[in-house]
């Protein structure tokens, strides 16, 4: 067993030093460790292509990696033992199996990434698959490229994994938006959507290669995540009766778990160390229905910065009665304590947020039924005040956002 190593990085020595993939190889389905990723991304950093058999081949000193993952004590050869022969049940870095799949050819390809590795005296030699070296060298189009001062900080499997993730989406929305000649300037989010079946085939919680049914299951044109969810139960439930599961459940199988294990430390985690932040919301089937999808909202931090800075003040309870008196006054209706408190919870506790969600109210002329319902929904998806076109000839002519309100309404009872 390795020592627990000092995670005190080097950042000095990360900081410039950079790493691309093909944004096919970012969406692969595979199970590895935290280890295994950081020294992947080290090694293509400066992998070497051998003419003779094609494949990419990685020099890694000791030394280099010392400094690079903050291990000031013990020999690096402990941590490289347990990587290539980990404990039981653990991912070996040979055995590091990916399945990643072409949308625009409709191809998909299950190979193993690294074919050989050897540590001697000191220094780490890798030999990447040769079918992925398209995948990772000399990239002309559809990649993304990481800086390791971002990734090698990172302290969990899954906020790496997000990472990447997200920073591939985030920079095809940016290209597309320069393309388009959009303001870059705005702090608006990229959203993303992902299956939630599909984001654990990601992150490697659940492994496509335990199976071969998960495997076929993924070949088809239109991925059916809802019966590999039921194919990862029923190995889960095989695992039991082996003794190799003492629950019988699929890992992360109760979402509150899963949210807090992954999507809480990765938000945590990404908003500290990298170049990314993000919030996220489940998506759920119908009124009370299970959670299939999770929305991503992927910020550029420099962008935001004072978005950033603007922390929400955690409120005294005389301050948050005095914030519901305000709102009292500016919402129609005769609203009760706690529905008022509702409101501002939505709002946190932000008198501009309720103003802007008072006015598109009051554009209803008093068709809402169901206020609170409504002053929420509006706050939490930032409508906008309507405001009719201009009349010909006039000195300003514009056009703003236009509502149907008993549209509206029916989607929020609906919901």
């Amino acid at each position: 067993m390795a020592k627990k190593k000092d995670e005190s990085y080097d950042l000095s020595i990360l900081k410039g030093r950079q790493y691309s993939k093909s944004n096919s190889l970012i969406n692969a389905k595979g199970t590895t460790s935290l280890l295994a990723q950081k020294i992947f991304s080290v090694g293509i950093q400066q992998a070497q292509l051998d003419d003779r058999t094609g494949q990419l081949v990685t020099t890694l000193h000791g030394g280099d990696l010392r400094r690079i993952f903050g291990s000031k004590g013990g020999s690096f050869y402990e941590h490289i033992r347990d990587l290539v022969e980990p404990e039981k049940e653990k991912a070996s870095l040979l055995d590091w199996r990916i399945i990643y799949t072409n949308d625009q050819t409709q191809e998909l390809e299950a190979l193993n990434v690294v074919t050989d590795c050897k540590f001697k005296d000191g220094i780490l030699e890798m030999r990447y698959n040769n079918r992925i070296t398209d995948q990772l060298y000399q990239l002309k189009e559809n990649y993304t490229m990481f800086s390791l001062e971002d990734t090698i900080p990172l302290k969990s499997i899954y906020s790496y994994r997000i990472y990447e993730i997200l920073k591939s989406e985030f920079d095809k929305q940016s290209y597309i938006a320069h393309r388009r000649g959009e303001n870059l300037d705005n702090s608006e989010p990229y959203i993303l959507v992902i299956n939630l079946t599909d984001l654990k085939l990601r992150l490697g919680i659940i492994d496509p290669n335990e199976n071969k049914e998960i495997y076929n299951a993924l070949k088809k044109s239109n991925v059916d995540f809802e019966y590999i969810e039921q194919l990862s139960q029923e190995s889960a439930e095989r695992k039991k009766d082996k003794g190799t599961n003492k629950t019988g459940k699929p890992k992360y199988s109760v979402f509150s778990t899963f949210r807090k294990n992954t999507l809480d430390k990765a938000k945590e985690e990404l908003d500290k160390l990298t170049s990314i932040r993000f919030e996220y919301e489940p998506i759920k089937s119908g009124r009370g229905g299970r959670i299939h999808s999770i929305r991503f909202f992927i910020y550029d931090k420099k962008k935001t910065r004072i978005v950033e800075e603007k922390k929400i003040r955690v409120l005294s309870s005389d301050e948050k009665d005095s914030f519901i008196d305000q709102i009292s006054d500016m919402i129609y209706g005769n609203l009760k304590v706690r529905d008022l408190r509702a409101i501002a919870e939505a709002a946190e506790y932000d008198l501009d947020k309720v103003e802007k969600a008072c006015k598109v109210l009051e554009a209803t002329n008093g068709r809402i039924d169901n206020i609170t319902g409504f002053m929420i929904k509006a706050i939490k998806e930032g409508y906008e005040e309507p405001v009719k076109r201009a009349k010909k000839n006039s000195f300003n002519e514009f056009t703003q956002n236009s509502y149907d309100y008993d549209s509206m309404e029916a989607q929020l009872l609906d919901n």
